[in-house]
């Protein structure tokens, strides 16, 4: 019990720097702030919670469980406050496409036209032998496709197919060209 307490808070701060500063992540958008919302309130019940526990370590682990539990609902509380955060509920996945045997996920967000475009676009890629996680392969701001319209001028788009043709031309084109 006296090592739970302080191993998880610790491995929950690495995990909050890691997330923060890389460009890998959880498969899908929002499993990241789930998990993130869900691992803050564990860490913080399992420190505060009465136990014989070394003072120091006891210290430490609720240092540790305060600042995860400060930065998570922060971010949070600062997208929630953010008058643009509305456009990450309209946001599209199109998760597991499998392009010359290498697994991408895409997802677009519609941002208006204050972007220059219709959204932001971008595509990451998932190991193939550990999927849960996924990291950033192509990132776009100003999209100039609208991922969540399925007809162009009256003509049924497959969306699908528009990732795929992404992943081919702005992925594996340009690693080729490397």
């Amino acid at each position: 019990m006296k090592s739970k307490t302080v191993i998880i808070p610790s491995l929950f701060l690495i995990y909050l720097i890691f997330i923060t500063i890389s460009d890998f992540s959880f498969v899908g958008y929002w499993t990241d702030i789930i998990f993130s919302v869900v691992l803050a309130i564990y860490s913080y019940r399992l420190t505060f919670k009465p136990g014989q526990t070394n003072r120091v370590l006891k210290v430490y682990s609720k240092s540790v469980a305060i600042i995860c539990l400060t930065l998570v609902f922060g971010f949070l509380g600062l997208n929630i406050i953010n008058p643009f955060s509305i456009d990450k509920l309209k946001m599209r996945s199109f998760m597991f496409q499998t392009v010359e045997g290498r697994i991408f996920n895409g997802y677009f967000k519609p941002v208006g036209a204050y972007s220059g475009g219709f959204g932001n676009f971008w595509i990451t890629e998932t190991p193939k032998y550990f999927p849960i996680i996924e990291y950033e392969v192509y990132w776009d701001r100003t999209v100039h496709h609208d991922f969540n319209d399925d007809n162009f001028d009256g003509v049924p788009t497959n969306n699908y197919e528009v990732v795929k043709s992404y992943i081919l031309d702005e992925v594996l084109k340009k690693e080729k060209l490397k």
